[in-house]
């Protein structure tokens, strides 16, 4: 995705790749809020992982949409092969990325572990669909449906 804004609390980028029916045209727009890559802005927030420059987050968030990694509630949720990429800086491997009702945008997101809060539970929905996408295995599925990943 191509940076289209540097602004005092984030980076627009735009526009997603289009795939899907439901899919605006012209792609989404993406922010990556300044608060969730600096712990002092807001404290409490999760942090994206030192390792995961702006670009890196928002190809998180173009991947999550062109795959259609959405669920019923209409927030998209993104994962590694096999949950085995590290995406927060508390060792976070799930991207959450809010149903976005301001359209057109832009979306924003931030790593998430279910495992630690509840309210991030993966959807089923979206664990069948990385299931059938082979993005995890049996296994890993499993342990996201116990609430271990």
């Amino acid at each position: 995705m191509k940076k289209l804004d540097v602004q005092s609390d984030g980076t627009v980028f735009g526009y997603t790749r289009e795939k899907s029916k439901s899919h605006p045209p012209g792609g989404r727009t993406y922010k990556s809020l300044n608060y969730h890559r600096q712990s002092k802005l807001k404290p409490g927030k999760t942090i994206w992982s030192k390792n995961l420059s702006l670009e890196d987050e928002a190809s998180l968030f173009d991947s999550s949409d062109f795959c259609g990694w959405l669920s019923v509630r209409g927030d998209l949720w993104w994962v590694g092969f096999n949950a085995g990429v590290v995406v927060g800086v508390r060792g976070e491997r799930v991207a959450f990325f809010p149903r976005c009702d301001n359209h057109p945008g832009p979306w924003h997101g931030y790593p998430v572990a279910p495992s630690d809060d509840e309210s991030y539970e993966i959807p089923e929905d979206v664990i069948r669909i990385w299931e059938a996408d082979k993005t995890v295995d049996n296994l890993t599925a499993k342990r996201m449906r116990r609430g271990k990943i």
